[in-house]
């Protein structure tokens, strides 16, 4: 099977993207595989596009295993995040958790994720995965120490060529509910570091926002990781400060860019605008060209009753179009 670098994300000096298209997929909470057949199609019509981040809920497809492998884009490649399995333990387990027994019950259930990844790449007969994002769960009660050692171990498996990432989500905070609440970044950067694992980070502009209670402050955030020369990637997807269509105040929605002419199928109350997708896209090259992320990319929720494959994929169009013409900023 290649492992050829052509295989990771695309960096962001490219055109190319990562698209977390199941938070606009059409067939992600009821399964209706024509529309889902339909939404990939268009997907794979994107040219700038050439990865795609895929959830893992203890398989690699929360309806039908079968169907992603034989419907995933030949061009593309996944990145497959463990953020949803984390969730259904996260009051108890975690890579970061101090507790002995629970951080090994994390570490064997990434054990099974591992097992997905080969399975993926070896039914599809390619790399087909080009990273893995972790998470320093549980909530509210993980140590750098303990996810340190963790990273050691899992890193030293072999993930046939994907890079290994400790995607940051909001942390822990006295007197603040969390969506997340795991690690601070700059214990993420710290348990990396004593791992000396070759693990890298990466960033979701929304769950920052989430975070730091607001959206101008994530572009320090974001520049805090390119400095540390460990942010591999920038999801850019959006949060909101008040209830909406996506649900109460600061829920982890991926909400859509704000709407406005160049967004019209955007969330009202969305705080993404190109403005700090480029506030932030400066920040990475604030820190130097060395340390810029590697990839960029788009999660944008569809909070519509109904809505066409169309639309959806407009909107994920969109999206990408707004990050563009920040990075050109």
């Amino acid at each position: 099977m290649s492992t050829s670098s052509t295989q990771h994300a695309p960096t962001a000096k490219t055109t190319s993207y990562v698209v977390g298209a199941y938070a606009a997929s059409p067939a992600h909470g009821t399964w209706h595989p024509d529309l889902e057949e339909e939404f990939y199609s268009g997907l794979a019509a994107m040219p700038r596009v050439n990865a795609l981040e895929i959830p893992w809920l203890g398989r690699l497809h929360p309806h039908d295993d079968q169907w992603i492998l034989t419907h995933f884009p030949a061009r593309f490649t996944a990145v497959v995040t463990g953020i949803g399995n984390v969730m259904s333990t996260a009051d108890e387990l975690g890579l970061a958790s101090p507790d002995e027994d629970a951080r090994n019950k994390a570490l064997a259930t990434t054990k099974k994720l591992l097992g997905d990844v080969r399975r993926f790449n070896d039914e599809v007969g390619r790399q087909v995965v080009s990273a893995v994002e972790l998470h320093s769960a549980p909530r509210g009660t993980g140590t750098a120490d303990a996810l340190a050692a963790s990273l050691d171990e899992v890193a030293a498996w072999d993930w046939e060529g994907a890079q290994l990432l400790v995607e940051h989500c909001d942390a822990f905070i006295s007197g603040q509910a969390p969506e997340k609440g795991f690690l601070r970044l700059e214990d993420e950067i710290a348990a990396i570091r004593s791992s000396e694992a070759p693990v890298k980070i990466s960033m979701n502009w929304g769950r920052c926002a989430i975070e730091l209670r607001g959206g101008e402050q994530v572009a320090g955030q974001v520049g805090e990781a390119a400095a540390s020369g460990l942010l591999d990637g920038i999801i850019f997807s959006g949060a909101a400060d008040r209830e909406g269509e996506a649900g109460y105040a600061w829920i982890d929605a991926h909400h859509a860019f704000r709407r406005s002419p160049q967004h019209p199928l955007g969330d009202p109350t969305s705080l993404l605008t190109e403005e700090r997708v480029a506030d932030a896209l400066r920040a990475t090259r604030s820190a130097g060209e060395d340390n810029a992320p590697h990839w960029l990319g788009v999660k944008v929720g569809w909070a519509h009753p109904g809505g066409t494959v169309a639309e959806r994929l407009q909107m994920v169009a969109d999206a990408l179009d707004g990050v563009e013409r920040a990075a050109r900023s």
